[in-house]
């Protein structure tokens, strides 16, 4: 995914130690060595100007970012409110033994281009990366125009009355003919563990209110809720492979920037035995993602989760 790549340099940073003072209140960012890299990099001598300098210059161009919604599709989900996020699976097609082509039927690995005409999941992806871009800019920086433009796409994506997604993804990765909306879906919404840390970035501008903070935790606070107990979101926990692991980590981080502390380790506890143990074998292989045409994709995508 695309901002997985923002910061290379930065984020394998962040993996280790743990430092003190003025830290973010990040969860996959370690906070420690944010505060530190900000200060070496403030003394104009440091080892993450090459990566600083590529971080600004993606910021430039995320500042030109048109802010995007769930209204700009064309599509009207089966609720019949275009607020509801909506997508197509990728790997199902029409039947071609059928008159109108339903049900569909799998092609495992061979993306159905109709895909492309459900804009939701693109505007999402494109949302999060300029958000959490925008936002590791402003942290490092201060230049509000980078916080002024986040919190300007958030906004959009999430709060404001008339663009804003509803906190529910009852209708992603749609299969027609068989099934609304499944818990695969909510492997597109996966990328809201940088929402959770851009928000965290963005402490302290004067773009990113005390009303913002409050109305984005509503939406979360709802959306966990419905992570946690609707059907599709109890369809994608119970998934065996790379999709429950992925369910596992939203789950968490969110749960971290709701201040349910308890909660996430509680999930992660649980995945050591539920996700890991279950999925990898003794010797590495990861069955489930091995069967897959794209095996090693699969394999890849689950340890990063």
């Amino acid at each position: 995914m695309t901002y997985i790549r923002i910061l290379p340099a930065l984020v394998l940073a962040c993996v280790f130690s743990t430092l003190q003072a003025e830290e973010p209140k990040t969860f996959l960012l370690n906070p420690g060595v944010l505060t530190k890299v900000r200060q070496e990099l403030q003394q104009q001598n440091s080892a993450y100007q090459k990566a600083f300098d590529k971080l600004r210059e993606d910021a430039d161009k995320a500042s030109k970012q048109t802010p995007l919604s769930v209204m700009d599709k064309k599509q009207t989900p089966p609720s019949g409110d275009k607020h509801d996020y909506m997508s197509l699976a990728p790997y199902w097609w029409p039947d071609p033994k059928k008159p109108d082509g339903l049900p569909y039927i799998r092609r495992d690995g061979e993306v159905n281009p109709e895909r492309e005409e459900f804009t939701d999941r693109d505007h999402i992806r494109t949302t999060i990366s300029s958000v959490f871009t925008l936002s590791a800019a402003y942290y490092f920086t201060r230049h509000e125009p980078y916080a002024e433009h986040a919190a300007r796409l958030l906004r959009t994506w999430f709060l404001d009355s008339a663009t804003r997604m509803n906190p529910n993804v009852n209708f992603g990765q749609a299969i027609k003919g068989r099934t609304k909306g499944r818990g695969a879906g909510l492997i597109e919404t996966s990328g809201f563990r940088f929402i959770v840390d851009a928000l965290g970035l963005l402490e302290g501008s004067a773009s990113w209110s005390a009303s913002d903070r409050t109305a984005m935790k509503n939406w979360f606070e709802e959306y966990f809720v419905w992570l946690r107990s609707s059907e599709v979101g109890l369809d994608e926990s119970d998934s065996k492979n790379n999709h429950g692991t992925w369910y596992d980590v939203q789950c968490a981080s969110i749960a971290l920037y709701l201040g349910k502390s308890d909660t996430a380790r509680a999930i992660l506890a649980e995945a050591k035995a539920k996700r890991v143990a279950s999925q990898i074998e003794p010797d590495g292989r990861m069955p489930l993602e091995l069967a897959r045409t794209k095996a090693l994709g699969y394999t890849t995508m689950n340890i990063d989760g």
